[in-house]
């Protein structure tokens, strides 16, 4: 029998698909349809030292970080939230005040974005802290899925990349601003986005394994954050800025320059400004590679 360690995200995604709903496998987020519109659910797992590290941020750094990032997958749906569960395995050595601080930072956020905590579950652990969050939110018309995107669509940005990648080098909090209303703006134009989690390559290879379609980067035009280096943009993950797809002319209306072009050949490649593969060590981030 082989072990989860070196199996990759993908290849249990494949794996498990057997056992989920037609839609559960295809996004980060599920579609619900009910009258009028859509409900729109997504779960997301923070594990203490490997999504948040309290040996440099606050428990309410670690709580805003953890429910902006759950966020992501609602702002890649255009969806307006109203409400979250959130569950704590905790090991018995963690100060009560830290996870008075966890759930005060959420609160934070919840309260900015004007959605609900509206309950959850808690239980010890041997290990190391695990935080689950679900996000419910809601929106009138039906998102496209990554299965939905074409070849020939045109690949774009909402903003800069990298700075996540800064942040832990300096191993400085950042507490991210999820893109709610410009995902809402962006999905209204018709355009399938989605957040990047797992860095802008990862991110892309979803859209080829769920879509049948690769993808051409154009690494020198994609937006660089302040600090950051290309590979850091290419390759960083809990980015708050979301990537769309969608007709060229479409992306141009919404105000975004491509970066990128969706192609026939299932394969994500990385392109210099002389046209030629860039050969990357790192891609993105895959808890189970």
């Amino acid at each position: 029998m082989s072990t989860i360690g070196g199996a990759g995200e993908f290849e249990l995604l494949e794996r498990i698909k057997p056992y989920l709903a037609a839609q559960s496998g295809r996004d980060d987020a599920a579609l619900i349809e009910e009258a009028p519109g859509f409900t729109v659910a997504s779960t997301d797992t923070f594990v203490e030292a490997v999504h948040f590290d309290l040996g440099w941020m606050s428990g309410e750094d670690a709580g805003w970080r953890s429910l902006a990032l759950a966020l992501g997958d609602l702002a890649a749906k255009g969806a307006i939230p109203s409400w979250a569960l959130t569950s704590v395995a905790l090991p018995r050595s963690w100060q009560v005040d830290t996870l008075v601080d966890l759930y005060r930072g959420m609160h934070a956020l919840a309260r900015t974005v004007q959605m609900s905590i509206v309950g959850g579950d808690m239980s010890s652990i041997d290990g190391p802290a695990v935080l689950t969050i679900t996000v419910v939110g809601h929106t009138e018309s039906r998102p496209l899925a990554r299965s939905q995107a074409q070849p020939g669509w045109a690949v774009a940005v909402t903003g800069p990349l990298g700075a996540a990648a800064v942040a832990l080098r300096e191993q400085r909090a950042l507490r991210l601003q999820p893109l709610l209303a410009e995902g809402r703006r962006l999905n209204h134009a018709g355009l399938c986005c989605g957040d990047i989690s797992d860095g802008l390559v990862r991110e892309m290879e979803k859209f080829a394994q769920f879509a049948g379609c690769g993808c051409i980067i154009r690494a020198a035009e994609v937006p660089v954050a302040e600090g950051a280096t290309s590979l850091d943009a290419l390759t960083s993950g809990e980015e708050a800025e979301l990537v769309c797809t969608g007709p060229e002319a479409v992306i141009k209306q919404a105000g975004m320059r491509a970066i990128g072009t969706l192609t026939r050949d299932p394969k994500v490649a990385v392109v210099g400004p002389d046209e030629k593969p860039v050969q990357m060590r790192l891609v993105g981030y895959d808890h189970f590679a």
